[in-house]
């Protein structure tokens, strides 16, 4: 069973999640276009497992999937679209804004 790392934010009374993926938890990916940099305090959380994470995602108002599974996670639920998905160094990252 998967497992993620999820940093809970308040910005104005909204939630912000940052969900990534366990296992690359902690590390720097970049290429010539961007920097994904999970550790950074923004991604420092709790470890927590997919069915957590599904309840935490449908409170957020915007949430920052990296990983394969976190953005697996996310698609499934129907919040993200294939083509919405980013890669940098071949990690996939999602960014959703929930209106």
């Amino acid at each position: 069973m998967s497992k993620f790392i999820v940093a809970q934010h308040n910005a104005e009374g909204r939630l912000i999640l940052a969900v990534c993926d366990k296992e690359i938890h902690g590390k720097k990916f970049a290429d010539k276009n961007a920097v994904l940099d999970l550790s950074s305090k923004f991604y420092d959380g709790e470890e927590e497992d997919a069915e957590a994470v599904e309840k935490l995602v449908m409170r957020a108002y915007t949430i920052n999937a990296v990983g394969k599974n976190a953005v697996a996670a996310v698609v499934k639920l129907g919040l993200a679209a294939k083509e919405d998905i980013k890669a940098v160094a071949g990690v996939p990252h999602v960014q959703i804004l929930m209106l």
